[in-house]
């Protein structure tokens, strides 16, 4: 089967040609028997190591007898990096034409997931899939809402350069003084949601691009969710090198001022019970 036959058998016929952002209390496809995680994958030309991701989760999960899908959502990639994903029964795509943020990726694969458990993972295999399952066990165990990835962790283990480390500690020192938030990370691309959680907190979350993972913490706090646990993570992000520039940096203050303004004018709160 050639490439583009396989794009077309994994698109479902609903897919809108340009990403739009997915808000209001109708977000959820029916959970599914047998579908306990959902795995998010969101992508922006990655080229092949969107496939070896995916490959690695369903293989992972599959091991630990996690009955599982991937929805992979293509963020608009001008590389043909949707080409990679791999034709496989328990993997969907979501291809978008244009580029519209992280956020929105996540917001659209949300609303198709089946699983009881929702998580999402970065593409560019910075992160060990292994740890999909690792916080599964853990959320099942605490009975945890959420279980993330938190890199200021006493045990997880960084490859970031000096300067990465110090944008995020900088970041992560203005989230605590701005939401007072009792999280130390809110960025790192791997966390797993009880799925009636995320049902309470998605129609009421915004942020499109790299600022969702803030919101979603903040949203948490307001709506009384406190049941959030940090876990370690091992970073290996010389493999793939930095997404992170300038120009994302900017953004993501940006959007969290937006943040701070919504928190302050009382929005988040509606998502409490």
């Amino acid at each position: 089967m050639n490439a583009t036959a396989t794009l077309e058998r994994l698109v479902p016929t609903a897919t809108p040609a340009v990403a739009a952002p997915v808000t209001g209390p109708t977000l959820w496809a029916p959970a599914t028997t047998g579908v306990e995680l959902t795995v998010v994958v969101p992508f922006y030309n990655c080229g092949p190591v969107v496939g070896q991701t995916i490959h690695a989760i369903s293989a992972t999960l599959a091991a630990a007898g996690i009955g599982h899908e991937i929805i992979a959502v293509n963020d608009g990639s001008t590389d043909g990096s949707q080409l990679h994903v791999p034709y496989l029964p328990q993997v969907r795509l979501i291809d978008n034409r244009l580029n519209s943020g992280k956020g929105n990726a996540l917001h659209q694969g949300f609303a198709a997931a089946q699983g009881a458990w929702v998580g999402f993972i970065d593409a560019d295999g910075d992160i060990d899939p292994a740890h999909l399952a690792t916080y599964l066990e853990l959320a099942r165990g605490g009975d945890h809402a959420a279980v993330y990835a938190d890199k200021r962790h006493a045990h997880s283990v960084s490859g970031a350069s000096k300067a990465r480390k110090l944008i995020s500690m900088v970041y992560s020192t203005l989230v605590t003084l701005l939401f007072l938030l009792q999280v130390k990370d809110t960025q790192t691309g791997c966390k797993i949601i009880r799925r009636d959680a995320l049902a309470q907190l998605l129609p009421h979350l915004r942020e499109q691009r790299f600022a969702f993972d803030l919101e979603f913490f903040v949203a948490a706090k307001a709506a009384g969710i406190r049941n959030l646990h940090a876990a370690p993570v091992a970073l290996n992000t010389a493999a793939n090198g930095s997404t992170v520039t300038s120009k994302t940096i900017v953004r993501t203050l940006r959007d969290t001022v937006t943040i701070l303004g919504r928190h302050l004018g009382g929005h988040y709160r509606q998502a409490a019970v």
